[in-house]
């Protein structure tokens, strides 16, 4: 029984220079689609508490200050023990960065195969920007978490596609 070769593999290498050469293109290749692929998701962790403290400024509409800076240690506060809280914890933008990235690596694996690898890659493309632009122009909480859970899943199904391409290329 003749063995067939798949469309998506590496050809075969005769010369040990050319086979060099693709496995470090392959390692790049692998090392950027991860970068880019994790850039919105940890930059929205990384930033929680700015994503609401910008949005919860801009709805204010009395003179109260937009946080609350809570002294714990009570008298002299010149030691820097101020803690600046949020009216909306940033817990909600914790959540709404690992719960829709739970879901899709839990239930995707079930039925992603019937997308094309292209789709899935310009379909994360597009909800990487899309979040950007939400949380970046929203004028409210929620839409800023929305844009925050288009990140999630982005990066959930990024990381699905991209890790399941790594079986069509040798080591």
């Amino acid at each position: 029984m003749e063995q067939t070769v798949s469309v998506n593999a590496d050809p075969v290498q005769h010369s040990d220079m050319n086979g060099r050469f693709t496995q470090w293109r392959n390692w790049v290749g692998f090392w950027l689609l991860g970068l880019c692929n994790n850039f919105a998701y940890v930059v929205m962790l990384s930033a929680a508490h700015d994503i609401l403290k910008k949005q919860e400024s801009e709805n204010a509409t009395a003179n109260t200050p937009s946080t609350l800076t809570v002294d714990f240690q009570g008298g002299n506060s010149s030691n820097g023990s101020r803690y600046d809280c949020n009216p909306v914890s940033t817990a909600a933008v914790l959540l709404a960065d690992i719960l829709p990235t739970l879901v899709i690596k839990l239930f995707a694996p079930f039925v992603i195969h019937k997308l094309p690898y292209g789709f899935r890659v310009l379909f994360c493309v597009i909800m990487a920007a899309t979040s950007f632009l939400l949380v970046s122009l929203s004028s409210a909480v929620w839409i800023s978490i929305l844009g925050v859970i288009f990140a999630s899943i982005s990066s959930g199904l990024g990381e699905l596609s991209f890790l399941s391409l790594t079986a069509f290329f040798s080591r």
